[in-house]
């Protein structure tokens, strides 16, 4: 009898070590990429790792970005474009870094002459508070352009805070003890609660009209912060403006919700004369577009793909692919900022 469990306890024990270094080596489960707490920028990608998520790299560099290590400067005649953004510009784990659609304009780039060089600030869920502290914090390393993704639902998105780091399992700040356990409690065990409807209440956009346009105007604020900021170091914004995919469908689906403020965030950007390129506006009507998200927010490698084509193409168009600084002619160069009286949606 002792013999047969010894036998069982072993055979469940290697049936384990299996199942371990299968999610492991197939997955990449066991080796999340980290987060770090941060008192005021709320968290960042923690420094100088590297790590492998479907057979696709994640490297972060010593300032928090999904990009090689940089100088603080670019070298000579290299044409350097900063990236800001969330989990899009990041891109999500099924996406190799070589594959986001920052590389993939330096790369285009590079193809037809220019030296270009992508660095890429952007973390999960970050918020336009988030970035403009990124900024305020390290600056723009001395970047000729900065493309400032923001997507529909982050005009209406709190700044998001450190309180999620190491508490939820999508934010980890220390590598699991097993891929099994990281499969259990980061995958399966919240999909269940969600089935069973016990999941952790998300953070919800305001519901009332009076809440929603007092979050706009909050992120409004934050927004001039950055492009002031980004001003302040002669470098050029360039506003990205992403749609969900539900946005873009004929379906009684279509989220609409988000047009009002779209609308007046454009009008905002074009006030204070900065470039805009509205997605929306170039992918509606593609027969194509439903494969260029994986889940109806984030990009595959063909939306990336797509992307980075109409990036470089804009900036090839408008001059903005060559290494000179930006001098900066808008009044925002010495700190102006549109008045709260001006901006679009005051009465």
């Amino acid at each position: 009898m002792r013999r047969r469990a010894a036998l069982a306890a072993a055979a469940v024990g290697f049936a384990l070590l299996a199942v371990e270094l299968g999610l492991r080596m197939t997955i990449g489960l066991g080796d999340p990429p980290l987060f770090q707490a941060d008192e005021e920028i709320g968290y960042l990608m923690a420094p100088g790792q590297e790590v492998y998520r479907l057979g696709n790299r994640i490297a972060i560099n010593r300032f928090h970005q999904r990009s090689d290590e940089i100088t603080l400067e670019p070298g000579s005649g290299v044409l350097r474009i900063f990236f800001l953004g969330d989990s899009i510009t990041f891109g999500i784990s099924a996406v190799d870094q070589s594959e986001t659609y920052p590389e993939i304009v330096a790369e285009t780039l590079r193809r037809k002459g220019r030296q270009a060089e992508a660095l890429n600030a952007s973390a999960v869920s970050w918020g336009i508070g988030n970035e403009r502290a990124y900024v305020d914090r390290f600056g723009a390393f001395a970047s000729r352009i900065a493309i400032l993704q923001i997507g529909s639902s982050d005009l209406l998105q709190p700044t998001s805070t450190a309180e999620v780091v190491g508490v939820s399992p999508a934010y980890p700040d220390k590598k699991p003890l097993s891929a099994i356990g990281e499969l259990l409690n980061r995958y399966l065990l919240p999909r269940l609660a969600d089935v069973l409807g016990y999941s952790a209440p998300a953070r919800e956009e305001p519901v009332t009209p009076e809440a929603r346009n007092a979050r706009f105007e909050a992120n409004m604020e934050e927004f001039q912060r950055l492009v002031d900021a980004l001003h302040r170091e002669s470098v050029q914004p360039v506003v990205l403006l992403m749609p969900g995919l539900p946005e873009l469908l004929d379906t009684p689906e279509r989220l609409d919700r988000y047009v009002p403020y779209r609308r007046r965030f454009i009008a905002l950007a074009r006030q204070l004369s900065l470039p805009v390129i509205d997605i929306a506006a170039l992918w509606k009507g593609d027969p194509a577009v439903a494969s260029y998200y994986s889940d109806g927010t984030h990009l595959t490698a063909e939306g990336n793909h797509a992307l980075a084509q109409i990036l470089a193409s804009f900036l090839i168009e408008h001059g903005f692919d060559e290494a000179q600084s930006y001098e900066g002619a808008s009044p925002l160069a010495a700190g102006g900022r549109a008045p709260a009286s001006s901006r679009p949606g005051h009465d």
